[in-house]
């Protein structure tokens, strides 16, 4: 999978669990850009996935929304209870 690829994936996974997180602690986009200091259009954008965000911003948003960061970055199938290293495919870290 190219960087691109990879980032766009990322930033639609990350934007569809912060929509998900502010609905359920019952947020509009203007409440959330207030308590986070982003303009809503930037939240639109991130929720959709098509804007890069910053690492500073995903700790505004983490704490506006009362999340810790580790829980937008973490996989779905790590949440599920899966483990994370047999999906990794490709490199064989004993071979010398």
């Amino acid at each position: 999978m190219n960087l691109e690829t990879n980032l766009t994936k990322w930033a639609i996974k990350i934007g569809d669990r912060l929509r998900t997180r502010r609905k359920e602690v019952g947020l509009s986009l203007t409440e959330l850009s207030r308590l986070s200091g982003s303009t809503a259009s930037t939240l639109s954008h991130i929720e959709r996935g098509t804007r890069d965000v910053k690492l500073s911003t995903l700790v505004a948003l983490a704490d506006a929304l009362r999340i810790d960061l580790a829980d937008l970055l973490t996989p779905q199938e790590r949440e599920a209870g899966t483990d994370s290293h047999s999906a990794i495919s490709g490199y064989d870290l004993d071979d010398d």
